[in-house]
């Protein structure tokens, strides 16, 4: 600090010594910056002298150049000369304007140019198209332009011979007012010494904005070495030959090293179990041709000789010839993925299990569905049978009591056989693959209709609103609607004006479709039961049925990707709703029944 003030206070003191000078040699400056101006003015004329002369010259070589070569690349030269002469002659001129005699030679000096410049003009004129050169017109346009060349040289001889004598007079002025160039001298000392402060001022900036710099820079090389250290991966360079040169504290806190033990002593392949020894050495090369190495899993060895899963990828460091240098390796700890992956194959072993199980069962069911199918059936007809031959043989001997009992043995049997025949349609569904595409609902609609209406003449027509086209399988869609519109058709057949409407609604992913009635509703608080199997919210007395048709509704519905729900009132009715995907789902495979 003590240094720096008396350096301030030594540049203040210079200047002011300086400021003095500079007062002494004010009056002085102005005559001798009037003296240099008329040398340097003299110098000017000569130097516009010299490149007239040298841009004549150019002219000449290019002509000359382009009538031997027959080259268009010297006619560039030729006329960037011709240009130059033209500038240096008005130059010449404005220069001279103060000075009659050197008026009148640059007036014969631009005669005679122009004059030289009108032969080259022509010869190029000639060679350009294609007019013999022979010798005595070569030689007449080179004796013409040495005679013009000679008296060009001489009047330029002459105006620099005048030009010299009044430099050396005006030279002796300057020198006569060597006193005042001295102080002229000193004033240009003023100013420098002034650039010099303003120049420390501007470097003692500098300076505090790079040490500033600098300490940033220092900052950040220690947040980037702190965040290389301790990443969550690992990350270590190796060289060419596999070498560990760098490696992070991640790294050695996973394989229990210190830094000492392994950069510039071990090989990274020595940290491997054999197998993935021998995948690093097929990839290593890789990474040093292709510069890159991704996702590559390997199995690390730690100190304590237990192994740790990893997976690998890298990029190459080349030096300025391309050459493989180092490589910029991450590790990432897969432990996790390994017990997850191993989890997953558990699992899929289980489901394989559950499937075999699941297969065993669907033909338990397969088989149950042919007793029931073959074994029920026989019993159920025999009862059926033999009361109906009680009635027709012994009916006469038989009280009404035993006849009516007759005749509920009956009912019962063919109920208990429609039961079975539901029961194995709703089994069956789950096994049936879905025969997919486009179905016109309203046509499919209509016909379900005709079916329905034929089994009941005294209901009223069904009402229709849009029904837009959809994807299925037409044959189970049929049974769907049979089942909505036989319950709506069932459950409003006791109104004094029974009323049916089924519409649709296109969305912008699904079609939903209605079968809305006025019958007799149900309570939403037992809507749990309404698609289940043999759930009846209405005795069989009131409304024939077995309970299976909905939750048949609600699996073809659903195996199309659909939905199916409801909404009710005791009294007042109820619309069932379905939807079905616009696009077309996969085909679904035997479900379990």
């Amino acid at each position: 600090m003590k240094s720096g003030r008396i350096a301030g206070w030594g540049i203040v003191l210079a200047l002011l010594i300086m400021a003095g000078i500079a007062v002494f040699s004010y009056r002085s400056i102005d005559l001798f910056a009037e003296r240099s101006s008329r040398v340097d003015h003299t110098y000017k004329v000569i130097m516009a002298i010299d490149l007239l002369l040298s841009d004549l010259q150019d002219a000449e070589t290019g002509e000359r150049g382009f009538l031997i070569m027959d080259s268009p690349a010297y006619l560039m030269p030729y006329q960037n000369a011709i240009i130059d002469v033209g500038h240096q002659l008005n130059l010449l001129s404005a220069l001279v304007s103060d000075n009659p005699q050197e008026v009148a030679r640059v007036s014969a000096l631009n005669a005679t140019i122009r004059h030289r410049l009108s032969f080259l003009s022509a010869g190029i004129f000639m060679r350009q198209h294609s007019v013999p050169l022979d010798s005595q017109r070569a030689h007449l346009l080179m004796d013409y332009g040495k005679a013009d060349m000679d008296r060009i040289r001489q009047i330029m001889a002459a105006m620099k011979t005048s030009e010299k004598q009044l430099l050396s007079r005006r030279a002796r002025e300057v020198q006569d007012r060597k006193q005042t160039a001295l102080f002229a001298i000193v004033g240009g000392s003023l100013l420098s010494f002034a650039m010099i402060g303003a120049s420390l001022l501007f470097l003692i900036g500098e300076l505090t904005r790079r040490l500033e710099a600098e300490e940033k820079i220092r900052k950040y090389s220690v947040e980037l070495e702190d965040l290389y250290d301790n990443a969550p991966c690992g990350y270590h360079s190796v060289n060419a030959d596999g070498l560990i040169v760098r490696i992070n504290n991640t790294e050695l806190n996973w394989f229990g090293y210190s830094r000492e033990e392994v950069e510039g002593k071990k090989y990274i392949f020595d940290m491997m179990t054999t197998e993935s020894r021998n995948r690093y050495m097929l990839c290593f090369p890789v990474l040093k041709e292709s510069g890159f190495l991704t996702d590559i899993e390997l199995e690390m060895v730690r100190k304590d000789q237990s192994v740790l899963p990893v997976s690998l990828s890298a990029t190459a460091i080349r030096d300025h010839s391309g050459g493989f240098l180092m490589s910029r390796s991450v590790l990432f700890d897969d432990t996790e993925r390994k017990q997850s992956q191993e989890q997953i194959m558990g699992l899929n072993h289980e489901l394989e299990l559950k499937a075999a199980q699941l297969e065993s069962t669907n033909k338990e069911l397969e088989g149950f569905s042919y007793s029931v199918s073959h074994d029920l059936r026989s019993p159920l007809r025999a009862v059926d049978g033999f009361s109906r031959i009680l009635l027709e043989d012994y009916g006469k001997i038989l009280d009404r009591e035993g006849i009516r009992l007759l005749g509920v043995i009956r009912d019962n049997s063919r109920k208990m056989g429609n039961l079975i025949d539901d029961l194995l349609a709703f089994s069956r569904l789950g096994r049936k693959r879905l025969e997919g595409q486009p179905v016109d609902m309203e046509s499919l609609v209509r016909e379900v209709c005709q079916e329905v209406l034929s089994k009941d003449p005294g209901m009223l027509p069904i009402s229709f609103g849009p029904l837009p086209a959809s994807w299925g399988d037409r044959a189970l869609l049929y049974q769907v609607w049979v089942n909505l519109l036989s319950n709506a058709v069932k459950f409003s057949s006791k109104k004094e004006e029974p009323s049916v409407k089924v519409e649709g609604i296109l969305g912008e992913d699904e079609v939903i479709y209605s079968v809305r009635d006025n019958g007799v509703g149900f309570d939403m608080q037992y809507y749990g039961k309404l698609f289940g199997v043999f759930q009846r919210l209405h005795s069989t007395d009131e409304f024939p049925g077995t309970g299976v048709g909905l939750a048949i509704v609600q699996r073809v519905v659903s195996r199309h990707g659909g939905r199916v729900w409801a909404e009710g009132e005791e009294g007042k009715g109820a619309t069932f709703f379905f939807s079905l995907p616009l696009r077309p789902a996969e085909p679904s495979r035997v479900e379990s029944s």
